[in-house]
């Protein structure tokens, strides 16, 4: 014979299964605002008398720790301009930089801070006849895009176009990622599409350029990375390494060879 359930005994049984789905709920949106909560911008503190290359390597178990602050998670850039960080954090906004989730920080000799904006690389854009027209861009933390229509001029370079007053103040440059730097010996297996980067176990990482215009348009070569900046200028497009200990031994011989030759 079926088992007649009580009213009350249902209704109560229903009652709990109310509450513990409230309560998954309301755990699963606590555990969404803490994880919120935990993602920050990533801030790149850079001292006032680097320029040059910088790559930041993460999931790197030598690597540092951010520093957490009330606006973010901060990093220095070191003389020799390679971060390695341990993790690899995900990144979010700040009550300060609510439009940027990387920031990037000049620290004066005076211990002040300037916020560095970014120059964004050509895109084409087409006006109401269709036509195509090149721009370049600079764009600040809040996330202001104040676009440069590019010259009819034939030769020069990428942000020749730049005002006067923007090309005589320090900036950041090709701020992308850099997986394509491979950092190992099967270069040729990722750029021919063989392989993954994860099957390569490439390093999640991330590259920028700090320096003014004026002075990078007379940079020699070797004060840029493989590629990128130097095919600009010298149509080189090489950009792997064999290691990450390549990468690091090169960036410590700039050091010393921007030293000898009062590079700035």
């Amino acid at each position: 014979m079926e088992e007649v359930v009580p009213l009350k005994t249902s209704k109560h049984r229903l009652k709990r299964r109310y509450f513990v789905l409230l309560a998954l709920v309301l755990l699963a949106a606590i555990g969404f605002g803490l994880d919120r909560s935990r993602r920050m911008p990533l801030i790149y503190v850079i001292p006032e008398s680097y320029v040059g290359p910088v790559v930041a390597l993460f999931d790197q178990p030598d690597g540092i720790e951010p520093a957490r602050t009330k606006d973010g998670m901060e990093v220095r850039v070191p003389g020799n301009g390679t971060i390695k960080i341990r993790g690899n954090p995900k990144l979010g906004h700040s009550q300060v930089f609510s439009k940027s989730t990387v920031v990037f920080e000049l620290e004066k000799r005076d211990g002040s801070r300037e916020i560095l904006s970014e120059a964004i690389n050509p895109w084409q854009d087409y006006d109401e006849n269709d036509n195509p027209h090149w721009k370049v861009g600079i764009r600040d933390v809040q996330g202001n895009l104040r676009v440069i229509p590019f010259s009819d001029k034939k030769a020069g370079f990428v942000f020749d176009d730049f005002p006067d007053v923007d090309r005589s103040k320090p900036m950041i440059f090709w701020h992308e990622s850099c997986e394509d730097r491979v950092f190992g010996p099967e270069s040729e297996a990722y750029i021919a599409g063989e392989k993954t980067a994860e099957e390569l176990h490439v390093p999640p990482c991330g590259e920028f350029v700090v320096g003014i215009f004026n002075h990078i348009r007379q940079w020699p070569e070797w004060m840029f990375l493989r590629g990128k900046g130097k095919q600009e200028k010298m149509g080189v497009r090489n950009p792997t390494y064999s290691s990450i200990q390549e990468l690091v031994d090169e960036a410590n011989a700039r050091v010393a060879r921007k030293k000898a030759e009062n590079i700035n």
